[in-house]
């Protein structure tokens, strides 16, 4: 077992992040197997821009049972925190196994927000980007978004908020929703503002709704998300519910780990009995 960094396919702010990730697996040792696969190594799932070619480089190696190692920008603090993973950055991927530490959150800085009793009365739908693997090819956005929003007026007659992905535009011809804007933070990478204060934050399997539960607002997403331990039910929505959330930020703590850990070896190590298994 062999592994191939795609370093030319990753974001401009990837060539350290794949320093640390190739030190930390020289260090464990990582090229125990058969040394006929390689492992492909990519940066993010999402299939545009500089990420574009990974998606041909996905797809081939999955179709031969190959494992892919993707490295992607973590949901606590951007730029401080990255992911590392087996075939997926949500909960269809592998992030590993290993000790539990249950300070780690505090050691992150990440500390749960009381639940939030006060609420603005709307409900935000929080979009991601169409052209990620996280996506389902099975629908569009705006499909979804109307769905959602069809299913949200059987049960409540509350204001709907629609915030569009970033980097990915959206037109939902729904009468009756507002929209809402990111806006660039000055002076960062890649951040944009994003409000949780809201009744509650519908969001498919991305960041908003780890962001909206860690602080204090229901959320709802599909099972396919890091946050659907702590997802509610749409039918529910006059009185959702945001429960258990102290172990699950301690599981999701240990699919979250420093530059500083990455070239130590630590979620390499995680990974490396599960790439043993598969790729002997």
């Amino acid at each position: 077992m062999n592994i191939r960094s795609y370093r030319e396919f990753g974001a401009l702010n990837s060539p350290k992040i794949f320093d640390a990730f190739e030190q930390g697996a020289k260090k464990i040792g990582f090229f125990p197997a058969d040394p006929k696969i390689t492992i492909p190594v990519i940066w993010s799932v999402l299939w545009s821009g500089r990420m574009k070619a990974n998606q041909r480089i996905y797809e081939n190696a999955v179709s031969q049972g190959i494992p892919v190692l993707i490295i992607e920008v973590g949901n606590f603090k951007r730029g401080v925190t990255w992911r590392l993973s087996v075939n997926n950055v949500n909960r269809l991927g592998y992030f590993g196994q290993g000790p539990i530490d249950n300070d780690r959150p505090k050691k992150l800085g990440i500390e749960l927000k009381p639940i939030r009793l006060k609420r603005r009365s709307e409900i935000l739908i929080a979009c991601q980007h169409k052209q990620s693997l996280q996506w389902p090819n099975t629908m569009s956005t705006e499909s979804w978004i109307t769905d959602t929003v069809k299913k949200l007026k059987t049960k409540t007659d509350r204001n709907i908020v629609i915030r569009p992905h970033p980097r990915c535009a959206i037109n939902p011809n729904i009468p009756g929703v507002s929209i809402n804007y990111p806006r660039k933070i000055l002076n960062t990478y890649d951040d944009f503002d994003f409000d949780t204060d809201y009744h509650a934050v519908i969001n498919y399997n991305t960041g908003p709704a780890i962001a909206a539960a860690i602080n204090g607002t229901p959320v709802i997403c599909d099972q396919s998300s890091l946050a659907f331990p702590v997802s509610d039910d749409i039918d529910n929505i006059e009185d959702p519910r945001l429960e258990n959330r102290e172990q699950w930020l301690i599981d999701l703590s240990h699919k979250k780990w420093t530059i500083e850990e990455i070239a130590d070896g630590v979620p390499q190590q995680r990974l490396l009995p599960y790439l043993v298994s598969t790729c002997s």
